[in-house]
This record gives C-alpha cells, structure tokens and sequence, in this order.
C-alpha cells in the first residue's frame, strides 16, 4: 500500500474515496438485506436487553447456526458510546459501524491494489485503481456491516498481505494473514471454500520454494483465530459450547431449509443476476470465466473457484452471495482486457469512447447512495427524534418493517390490526404506524411523517410507489395534548 500511495494521484484517489465513505454511511444508511438487520443488529439488541427474545428470528437463534463476532462488534460500539451518556443512539452507533466498514474497505482495497498492480499492464493501471476504488457496487456496498461485505474485505486485505510478500513473507505477516482469515471465515462461513482454494495454493507455492512451516504457521494463526473468533465468542453469546458452522450446514444445507424457504434457481442463475449490475457486472462475468480458463495457475483462481462452484450448486441465490469477490474483479477485468488487446487490438478512440461510456453510467448510478438503502429507517428515525417522552406506537404496518432495534427504550410497539382498540394513556405521544402501501383505508388522523417529501406519493406514478417498502406515521394524540381518541 505504501508503494501505491507513493503516487500522488493514488493518494487524492484514496482520500476521496475515505471522504465519500464518510458521507454515505450516513445518506446511504440502514441495512443492505434483512440478514444485515435481523442477525447481527437485531441479535445486538437482544443481548443488550432492548429487544425481547419473542421477537427474534427465532429458528436461526434457537439453532445458533449463526456467528456472533459482528454482534460482539455492534455491542462494543453500543458500551463505548455509553461511556459518553446513558442511553446510546442507535443511528450514531450504527453510522460508526458502517463508517468502519468503509474504512476497512478502502484499506483493503488500497492493499490489495498495491499489491497487485505490478501484474497489471502500465497503460491500464489508472483504470485498475479507480475501478478498485470507485465503481458504484463498491460504493454501494462498503459502508454496510452485513456479513458478507466485511469477510469480504477481510479476505481481500488478507490476500493483499501475503502476495504483497508472497516471495519471502515474514512470520508477522504470515501469522496477521491467518488471524485475518480466521475472522473472515467467522464473520461468514461460505468463505471458507475461497479460504481453502488459497491455502490450496499457498501450499504449492511454499512446497516449491521451501516455505512449507510458513504454511504451517498460516494453517495454525487461522485456526487460532477461528477458535477465538468463532468458538469462543460464539461460547459467550449462546451461553454453552456451539460449532456454528456444523449448524448452519445442518439447518440450511443437510435438512434443506434454506431452498424450501426461500426458493432455488438453476446453477446459472447468477450469470444473468450479476450482468443485470451494469456497467461492470457482463465485465466481471466475462472476465471471470476468461480468468478461470486461461489463468488456471494463478492465486485469484484457486480463490475464486471454489467459491463460485460452491454457490452454483447451492439451490437458492441471490448476488450478495457472491459480494466477497467484488474486490478481486479489477484485477480479473484488467486480466481479460490486457488478453483481449493482444490478440485483438482495438483503436485506442473506440476503447476510450466505450470506457467513458462506462463510467458515465457508473456516476449515473452512483446517485443511488444519496439514498437510505432500507427504506424503512426514516421512520424509526423521524419517532426517535422527534418523540423523546414516552410514546406508544401501534404498529399496523409490515412485520418485516418492525426494526425493533431503532428503537428509543421508552418506545413501546404493539402490533394491530384493522379495528383494534388503541388506547392512549395520559402523558404519552400516541403514533399509529400503517403499511404505506396498504389498500386499506388510512386512518382519519393527522399524518406527521411519510417517506415522500411534498406529497410525492400522491404524484408520482403508483408503481414507483409500491416498489419502495416504507410505512407512514400517524399522530393519535400528543403528550401534551389533552384529547383522548
């Protein structure tokens, strides 16, 4: 990374993408999949005793087929900022953890560029890192705390380390290599196939130069830190000894839970789900399959087989699956581009047309992280903020939309339905929360927030609308308001 940063241009590059981090882990706020909230967030809480037991995702909690050490992080965040008041904000708290995740990005990203930017060809090496760097995806995804961003970078910074040094490495970083691969595997198990082909290949390379105890030492600093990691923080959460790991194939792979609740897709799936991320996504799958054919030796194919080959034969999908390899693709697309020009040169007018054409849609798409990315945190933001006495809210709206962990500790939320009796007590802020895109009535009460700025909702087209998963807030009496509905 020093040697990257050496480069003045690299160094505005990577300033830049730290302050546009800074930004979008604010704008871009919330979490990025429901697994990001109800396991890690959610599983927070539940250990710091804002959320009840009962309202859990009871089936993976009871199973305790999930990790643990991200929850221990979120906990962490939630104890250091209570050194600082007596109730922590859970916005701050969830800013500080996503502001971590893009700053270990852009230090992985910086690393494993650095690393890997004598393979590329001098006349692409601007466009290697700015890819790295400032593709939309990346953009869009590094400032989010779900599992599978940041064992993502984990393994990238891991990698990074030890081709930086792959010649001669020395025991420090052979031993920070495995500590950071035994924290990948346990912030996200699926890892563990891209962990193995690396481990594969590191082996071949060491038995051929004489480095084999410095295999050994990797292999035993990445148990070392998955039992640390994994077991023992695993041990302090559930309260008794687990192997995660052997849970979670039992609950989603041996019993097939995971197909039969959330449906299959054929092993090709993801060639059509990755190419729908334009520009880059038809580039990454293009390059990907040059990579895995022509560079059959090369470390990035040991990683990247496994892993994809894994995925293919698990029957449900979805893209994030596959986030942990978003940082290898630079290196695999400059790969491909640098075969494809040497069999076929292009003029230099038309490859420079097409890449400008390219990161115009980037920077188009890019608007995306002005954003939040779950689109329910208005909401519970609006309460929080403007609701500081002890408020009831009647919760009408979607179970999937009940983020518990949002909540200010003298918020209580009672589900309801269409008809139901809701009191308000003397002294207490009384909000109704109702699915925006219910086709039920909406209640004759003043509505004091929704997602839709300037009554949007109401022009803009129906379909837009209800593509967007929000609720709106009704006002059924103030605290300070002497009217009893």
């Amino acid at each position: 990374m020093r040697i990257l940063l050496q480069n003045r241009l690299y160094l505005v590059y990577a300033l830049l993408a730290t302050v546009i981090a800074g930004i979008t882990s604010w704008t871009n706020f919330g979490h990025l999949c429901g697994d990001e909230y109800s396991q890690i967030l959610e599983f927070a809480a539940w250990k710091m005793g804002i959320v009840n037991y009962a309202d859990l995702r009871l089936w993976e909690f009871e199973s305790q087929m999930r990790p643990s050490i991200q929850i221990w992080m979120v906990v962490g965040v939630f104890r250091f900022l209570q050194l600082f008041g007596t109730a922590a904000d859970p916005f701050v708290a969830s800013y500080l953890l996503n502001l971590s995740g893009g700053l270990l990005s852009v230090v992985s990203i910086l690393v494993f560029t650095g690393a890997f930017i004598p393979r590329i060809n001098p006349k692409y090496r601007d466009w290697f890192v700015l890819l790295s760097l400032f593709s939309w995806l990346v953009l869009y995804t590094n400032t989010h705390f779900n599992s599978e961003n940041i064992s993502g970078h984990l393994l990238l910074l891991a990698v990074g380390l030890l081709y930086g040094r792959v010649h001669r490495p020395g025991i420090p970083v052979i031993i920070a290599s495995g500590l950071l691969l035994g924290l990948s595997f346990s912030c996200r198990f699926q890892v563990g196939f891209a962990i193995a082909g690396l481990l594969a290949w590191f082996f071949l390379t060491a038995r051929s130069s004489g480095m084999v105890g410095r295999w050994v030492l990797l292999c035993a600093s990445l148990l070392a830190s998955v039992l640390v990691f994994g077991a023992v923080a695993d041990y302090f959460f559930y309260g008794n000894f687990v192997i995660a790991p052997f849970n979670y194939y039992v609950q989603n792979i041996a019993t097939g839970k995971m197909d039969r609740l959330f449906g299959t897709a054929p092993w090709y799936a993801y060639v059509p789900l990755v190419c729908m991320y334009l520009p880059f996504g038809p580039a990454y799958v293009v390059a990907t399959i040059n990579h895995l054919i022509r560079h059959r030796k090369d470390i990035l194919t040991f990683i990247i087989a496994p892993f994809v080959l894994f995925h293919f034969m698990v029957g449900h999908k979805e893209v994030r699956f596959l986030l942990p390899l978003l940082g290898f693709m630079p290196v695999v697309v400059m790969t491909a581009l640098d075969d494809l020009l040497r069999k076929r040169p292009l003029p230099e007018k038309k490859l420079c047309l097409a890449i400008r054409i390219a990161w115009i849609i980037n920077l188009a798409a890019c608007l995306s992280l002005l954003f939040p990315s779950a689109t329910e945190i208005g909401g519970w933001k609006f309460i929080h903020d403007h609701y500081p006495k002890p408020s009831i809210l009647y919760f009408a709206a979607s179970p999937h939309q009940k983020l518990l962990y949002y909540r200010r500790p003298d918020l209580r939320v009672i589900p309801v339905k269409r008809g139901d009796p809701m009191p308000c007590p003397p002294g207490y802020d009384c909000l109704v929360a109702v699915d925006a895109n219910s086709r039920e009535p909406k209640p004759d009460l003043p509505r004091v927030y929704s997602l839709f700025p300037f009554h949007l909702d109401t022009i803009l087209p129906q379909f837009i609308v209800r593509a967007i998963g929000h609720f709106d807030i009704y006002e059924l009496r103030g605290a300070d308001s002497g009217k009893t509905e």
